[in-house]
């Protein structure tokens, strides 16, 4: 399953900050839209991008 995930600062919630597109459940199983937040955050901490407390994660579908 395949989400659009965009994360804003919480401190500009009009400014999108970045994007990702994640791809979750190749393995059969059925991803919920908090795995989906959550590996949004685990990238965004990697790339620097914030933490929990700084950012706004949005998902949307990719229908």
């Amino acid at each position: 399953m395949r989400r659009v995930v965009d994360l804003y600062k919480k401190s500009a919630k009009d400014h999108l900050l970045w994007t990702y597109v994640i791809n979750l459940g190749r393995d059969g199983s059925h991803p919920s839209l908090l795995d989906f937040k959550e590996e949004a955050l685990r990238l965004a901490i990697l790339d620097n991008l914030g933490n929990e407390q700084s950012l706004i994660i949005k998902i949307r579908d990719l229908s």
